[in-house]
Parts: structure tokens; sequence; C-alpha cells
């Protein structure tokens, strides 16, 4: 079995991902280190709340990225 170049997404942000296909869309057509630099920054947030409005604003911080 070999060993995926795609980081592991946590719970969290993965539930938020389902809830939000566009946002799902654009994180998966992302290269491996710019889904990293979002899973990264995702970890530092306290709430359901900020977590879920960060995802359904990702595609427009696709320059922060």
């Amino acid at each position: 079995m070999q060993k995926s170049d795609k980081p592991q997404i946590p719970l969290g942000l993965g539930c938020a991902l389902a809830e939000n296909t566009s946002a799902l869309k654009y994180f998966s057509e992302l290269s491996s280190e710019k889904q990293r630099q979002i899973i990264d920054r995702t970890c530092e947030m306290t709430s359901r709340a900020e977590l879920r409005s960060f995802v359904r604003n990702m595609s427009g911080l696709g320059n922060m990225f």
C-alpha cells in the first residue's frame, strides 16, 4: 500500500467541505502544498462557525494560497 501525497483532512474541515460543494471542488483541485496550508490554517480555528465561514469564502481566497 502506497502512502498518498495528499494531506489528511481533519474531520471538522471535511464536514464543512461536504456541506459546501463549490468549496469542496475548489479544495480538491489545489496542490497538496496548498491543501496543507489551508488545513494548517483551519486547525487554528476555535469554533465551528469560524470554520464554516472560512470554507464558505474559501474560493475567494485563492490568491492567499
